[in-house]
């Protein structure tokens, strides 16, 4: 490993020695509370209950990469449907990585390996990352007014912002991207690589739909640990939130435990925290397993289509 390497090496590891630090705090404050009502708390395990949440969630996630497959289109690729999945199931294992920078930078290299140009090639992740936060506030918003009783605080709040600018953004791009166009190439293509108004909606239903259905998972996961008590709406409106404070806080990989956290705190009863925590903590490991079954899928190419290749890389053409 070169100088440059260890150096950074040794910074993440320190970042991430000093990010334990307070959810070390947080155990030691709260962590006989929780251990209480983990010993008096009845594991009434409903088998049928995760089963059908973990087939739900699996079949979600074999939908999740269709807005980046449109994106990408619509920036240009000619890489094939199957062949820009298989690249998203294998970039999604480096949002484990400190930073989440490399998620983003996997995906991007990709597509700029099969032929786009470095600018559009950069923009496909950053419009998925901006569509999937916008349709997780498209589905936050009823959920919560459904539940009745949601609190927002601390991550959370940082949360729905993100939401809410990320909605209020979309239908600023085309002109925010005319601008940074004739910035970088003294002028602005006719054509811009961007969605249209009729597919951002498509996306953004497309995002929310994705979201509630994270949302049911969750619901059946925690009935089948058999705890009372927790809210329908209240689950729909904590899948994204929680997703989102764990990019929020975008030094954690995966958002590991802040995610846990947000959820707890939102669908959790009073008296039973240490169950969700749990609970919560089984689903990251269950939707763990998943996002490694399709990578390691999607690096055998078990599809069986050939990618195409990409058009010329044109640096005077954006």
């Amino acid at each position: 490993m070169s100088g440059g390497g260890r150096k950074h090496g040794r910074a993440a590891t320190v970042l991430l020695l000093l990010l334990a630090l307070p959810a070390a705090w947080v155990v030691a404050h709260h962590g006989e509370t929780w251990f209480r009502q983990l010993d008096s708390f009845d594991w009434n395990i409903k088998w049928e209950y995760l089963l059908l949440s973990t087939v739900i969630l699996v079949v979600s996630y074999r939908f999740t990469p269709v807005g980046w497959t449109i994106l990408a289109k619509r920036a240009g690729s000619d890489t094939s449907a199957p062949g820009l999945r298989r690249a998203w199931f294998t970039s999604q294992l480096g949002r484990y990585l400190p930073g989440k920078v490399w998620l983003f930078a996997g995906r991007a290299a990709f597509l700029k390996g099969k032929g786009l140009s470095g600018y559009r090639s950069t923009m496909v992740p950053f419009l998925e990352l901006l569509y999937t936060a916008a349709g997780a506030g498209l589905a936050t918003v009823p959920a919560a007014l459904l539940s009745g009783g949601t609190s927002f605080t601390g991550p959370a709040m940082k949360a729905v912002a993100a939401a809410g600018i990320s909605i209020l953004v979309i239908p600023f791009l085309r002109p925010i991207q005319r601008k940074l166009y004739a910035f970088k190439y003294g002028k602005s293509p006719d054509d811009l690589p961007l969605p249209d108004r009729a597919t951002s909606l498509r996306l953004l239903l497309l995002y929310a739909l994705l979201w509630w259905t994270r949302g049911i998972v969750l619901y059946l996961w925690l009935l089948g640990f058999g705890i009372p008590g927790v809210g329908f709406f209240t689950c729909l409106a904590a899948a994204p939130v929680s997703w989102l404070a764990g990019y929020v806080i975008f030094l954690v990989p995966g958002g590991i435990g802040v995610r846990e956290a947000v959820l707890t705190a939102m669908v959790a009863p009073a008296g039973y925290t240490g169950p969700v925590l749990v609970a919560a903590g089984g689903q990251r490991l269950i939707l763990s397993l998943v996002e490694l079954s399709f990578a390691l899928t999607g690096t055998t190419g078990t599809t069986g289509v050939p990618d195409t290749g990409g058009g010329a890389d044109d640096s005077g053409d954006p």
